[in-house]
């Protein structure tokens, strides 16, 4: 089987695209929030598609992670940036180390890093 290289920069790029899920959670729920709270939500053409694109944001992202191969990396990669939990309860939901479930982030990430490839090759 043959080795493939993923570099620390390709990683760090990963990892911030994963984290764009939670960001894009919190602008809906504050949007929520601003409605519910402060019945005069401001109306502009800018506030009109923030929240629309923030929701494709997440459907994109879970997308991507539910597209990689079954695996505990990528129940690690879901539990972790798409519902949130932290790597010691994702550990504890898939039976591992905390430690591993560290070791496994790393290796995770280089896979969603391999599987982004995958799909651009694939285009």
């Amino acid at each position: 089987m043959r080795s493939v290289s993923v570099s620390e920069t390709e990683i760090r790029e990963m990892e911030d695209y994963l984290r764009g899920y939670d960001f894009h959670r919190k602008l809906i729920d504050m949007d929520e929030y601003e409605r519910s709270y402060f019945y005069e939500v401001k109306k502009g053409v800018q506030g009109e598609m923030e929240i629309p694109l923030a929701r494709m944001k997440l459907f994109e992202i879970r997308h991507f992670v539910m597209g990689m191969e079954n695996s505990n990396e990528k129940l690690l990669l879901y539990y972790h940036y798409v519902k949130g939990d932290s790597i010691e309860q994702c550990a504890e939901l898939i039976g591992i180390s905390r430690a591993t479930a560290f070791r496994m982030k790393k290796r995770a990430l280089s896979l969603a890093v391999l599987h982004k490839r995958k799909m651009k090759d694939e285009l």
